[in-house]
Order: structure tokens, then C-alpha cells, then sequence
């Protein structure tokens, strides 16, 4: 049998790239169906060859699902090493609450992140001066591009290389943009942003893994502007902001979720060690997951 990894699912049909980089189409075996198990992009499979033939691409049938070392359920895909979010500087601006958002979501799955902030042809220096103080502590990299000037886009590769990266974010930002300026022969849709409603409209229908030529595979996902914290409790949340970590047993009660409590080690670094709206976002945050258990 040879191993591949699913790179596309549309139909009951699964486009499974092997290790030297040739692709199949495959049915998986009626044991995985009647077994339920659900196949979705990254997933490492064992699968047969079926006999090509000249007329069309060649075929398979996956055998067995490896073992995962982790999932994303939106989008869904599996194996994934980082989380790149795309945010734009402008047009439409960037939601830094929704970044917190994706960023704990990358905590709860281990997963690295960074930031990239595109379309910076669109501010002026002083606009990006202001940014980079309000980030100040920040605790993840951000990256200053634009995908219209080709600007930060080698920094964005070497970001990429030669790891599986999910690329987050609202639509309009510039996703598809940005893997087009990093790979032309991609040739990914793109769309623009509604004056009226100040969002972009979706470009990617689906998620699919692309591979990239200087090694690595990335997903473009389609475009959206909201996650829920489904399956985190409120006393966990602090460990998914890691810029808390280096204070921790240092409050004054043992239990402190750094909200009202005295003596808080956590509080009393913020707008020092802790970028104030993080821990704003964070109090949002709680203050949802709260809600979420009184239902």
C-alpha cells in the first residue's frame, strides 16, 4: 500500500497526494464507512492504486486513516503544525478581538501562530507607528505585508516552509491574495470589499491543502467572522493566554481567575508585561464562557 495525505474532499471523493507529490482520486473502503469514520483534509492515509488508465486521473481506495495529531473542526483539517491569521491594516480593519479569538483557539489545539497584517500600501507610517504601539507587549509574531506590493512576502515564506499552515481569518483580507503574490501559479480567486457592509465577500468555497513549491502545505479556508468557545471552561482560559504563564502561583489565591480578586500577579502586569488589550479580550472572554455554563 502507499501513504499520502488527503489534500481535497468534495462528493465522497478524496484527492490523496502521495510522497513524491503525485495525487489520487479515492473512494475510501467500505470498512472506514461502515465504521463512521469521517475523513477531512490533512489526514495521513494508507491507500491502493487502482490500474490507471490514459483517459483519466489516477484512482484509489484509501485503506486506513493514521492516527491524528490533531484537528480543527472549522475549518475541518487535520495535522496542522501553525495558524497564520490574515488581518488587514485596512479596508476592512482589523478585528483585534477576533484575532484573541483565533489565537486561543490555536492554544487549545497546540498549535504555533503568528499574525500577518496585510495591505499595508493602504496606511500611512504613522497609522503603522500606532499599531505596533498598541502591541506592545505583544506575545506572537506579526508580520507587516502587502500581497499588492509584494512587500514582507519573503518573511511570509519563510514563515510557511516546510510545515502544514491553516490560514484564518475574515473574508477580504487578503488570503487568497497573499498566497497568490507568494505562489503566481496558484491562481486563486479573489474578491473585493463591499462598500456597504465594509466585509469582503467569500472567495474560497472550500478548504483544500495546496502545496507550495519551496516545500510545506498550506489550507486557504473560507472567510469568517466568528468562533464560539465550545468545550473550554472558564477556569482554563488563562492557560491559553501565554503571556500569563510566567505568573503563575504568584497571585495571592490559588484559584485566581484575575478578574476582581486581590493580590493578582496577572493584573498587576498588565500595560507592562501583559498588552492591555489582550487582557481586555480576555475579560470578554470570561465573561462569555460564564454565560455559556449558566445554560
Amino acid at each position: 500500500m502507499l501513504q499520502g495525505i488527503v489534500v481535497k474532499a468534495a462528493g465522497g471523493f478524496f484527492t490523496v497526494r502521495d510522497d513524491i507529490g503525485k495525487e489520487f482520486v479515492c473512494r475510501a473502503r467500505g470498512v472506514l464507512k461502515r465504521g463512521q469514520a469521517t475523513l477531512i483534509i490533512g489526514d495521513r492515509v494508507y491507500f491502493s492504486a487502482v490500474e490507471d488508465t490514459s483517459s483519466r486521473a489516477p484512482e484509489g481506495i484509501i485503506e486506513k486513516v493514521l492516527p491524528r495529531k490533531n484537528s480543527l473542526y472549522r475549518p475541518p483539517i487535520a495535522n496542522v503544525d501553525q495558524l497564520a491569521i490574515i488581518m488587514s491594516l485596512k479596508s476592512p480593519p482589523c478585528d483585534w478581538q477576533l484575532v484573541s479569538r483565533l489565537l486561543v483557539l490555536a492554544e487549545k489545539e497546540d498549535l504555533s501562530a503568528f499574525i500577518c497584517l496585510n495591505k499595508s500600501d493602504l496606511v500611512k507610517e504613522k497609522d503603522i507607528t500606532k499599531i505596533n504601539e498598541l502591541l506592545q507587549p505583544y506575545p506572537y509574531s506579526v508580520l507587516f505585508t502587502s500581497a499588492l506590493k509584494g512587500e514582507g512576502i519573503d518573511l511570509f515564506r519563510d514563515k510557511l516552509a516546510g510545515r502544514s499552515s491553516v490560514l484564518a481569518g475574515p473574508s477580504g483580507v487578503g488570503k487568497s491574495s497573499m498566497l497568490n503574490a507568494l505562489q503566481p501559479g496558484l491562481s486563486l480567486q479573489t474578491g473585493t470589499v463591499s462598500d456597504k457592509i465594509k466585509r469582503g465577500k467569500h472567495t474560497t468555497r472550500q478548504a483544500e491543502l495546496l502545496a507550495l513549491n519551496f516545500g510545506g502545505l498550506v489550507a486557504d479556508t473560507p472567510g469568517f467572522t466568528r468562533l464560539d468557545f465550545s468545550g473550554i471552561e472558564p477556569a482554563e482560559l488563562s492557560a491559553y493566554f501565554p503571556e500569563y504563564e510566567p505568573f503563575e502561583g504568584q497571585c495571592g489565591f490559588r484559584d485566581c481567575v484575575h478578574l476582581t480578586e486581590p493580590e493578582c500577579a496577572v493584573r498587576d502586569e498588565v500595560g507592562r508585561a501583559i498588552n492591555k488589550m489582550r487582557y481586555e479580550h480576555y475579560k470578554y472572554f470570561m465573561e462569555e464562557l460564564n454565560k455559556q455554563e449558566a445554560y
